[in-house]
């Protein structure tokens, strides 16, 4: 009679012990980024690129031309480098160089001659020009 103690009191413990139910996890929330307000233009998108203006690569060099301007320059796609976020490259006249953040990104190759539309933000730590370049023609 014993025997049977030990049997039914385990499967007693063990009852008791899986009586909890484990609370449902809530779902994961998405967070909604939102488009800047305002006159800041933003180089993602090509709409904002389509009032630019052509400007020569000298006018950048020399720095003519304001911080968040939307321009359009042509060029031969001198070096390709390597950006954290988005495919780079060097864009040149002959004379001057301009640093081209490709956020198309367009395929390119060195020694393409191409067109772009983008912003111009300042220059690069290179101490060159920076183009955030939406719209890519390769010519």
């Amino acid at each position: 009679m014993k025997k049977w103690y030990l049997p039914i009191g385990i499967v007693l413990l063990l009852s008791a012990c899986g009586g909890e139910e484990t609370p449902e996890l809530e779902d994961e929330s998405q967070t909604e980024v939102s488009a800047p307000e305002g006159d800041e233009l933003d180089p993602t998108e090509p709409e904002e690129v389509e009032d630019a203006e052509t400007a020569m690569i000298a006018d950048l060099a020399e720095g003519n031309i304001e911080d968040g301007t939307a321009v359009i320059i042509s060029g031969t796609v001198e070096e390709l480098t390597h950006d954290v976020a988005f495919p780079s490259f060097i864009l040149s006249n002959g004379d001057h160089q301009v640093y081209i953040r490709n956020m198309s990104e367009t395929p390119v190759e060195p020694d393409d001659t191409i067109r772009v539309e983008g912003i111009y933000d300042g220059n690069a730590e290179e101490d060159m020009p920076l183009v955030s370049a939406s719209v890519i023609t390769v010519e």
